[in-house]
């Protein structure tokens, strides 16, 4: 009996999972040159993260570059697909800002990496890249003129 429970509860979680989608793909736009001096923008994007309490993992100003990671995120921010019959059971936002000061006018970039993670029913865990919908890149780039 034991051994036709399990059959069964594989091949049921066969098939929800098989209603899991893939993420969309978005055009993203990553990068914007500014008129400000570059310690302006850098102290508008510090400010910004600071404001939403983004963990700053890793700064340094010299050579423009800010790692940071997010433990949460919503649909709005960036798309991982349909789970199917997997429960979420986490989501992690890393990314680096990159403030280029070698031209004229500073060039900020944004480069995230959103990632969920889920459960399936025996509660074994896995993770799904999930895309990008450019809001939070967004948001970086239009706090850095502010």
């Amino acid at each position: 009996m034991k051994f036709q429970y399990l059959v069964c509860a594989a091949i049921a979680a066969v098939f929800l999972s098989g209603c899991a989608t893939p993420p969309k793909n978005y055009s993203v736009n990553n990068s914007r040159s500014y008129s400000q001096s570059y310690d302006k923008v850098w102290e508008n994007i510090v400010g910004y993260l600071a404001q939403n309490q983004i963990q700053i993992k890793n700064i340094a100003k010299d050579s423009g570059v800010i790692y940071a990671e997010a433990v949460k995120f919503d649909n709005a921010v960036a798309d991982c697909g349909n789970p199917g019959a997997f429960s979420i059971s986490g989501r992690r936002a890393n990314f680096n800002i990159f403030v280029n000061r070698s031209g004229k006018d500073p060039i900020v970039s944004v480069n995230t990496e959103f990632n969920e993670m889920r459960r399936n029913l025996s509660g074994d865990p896995s993770s799904v890249a999930c895309n990008s919908k450019g809001v939070l890149e967004d948001r970086i780039l239009s706090a850095a003129a502010l």
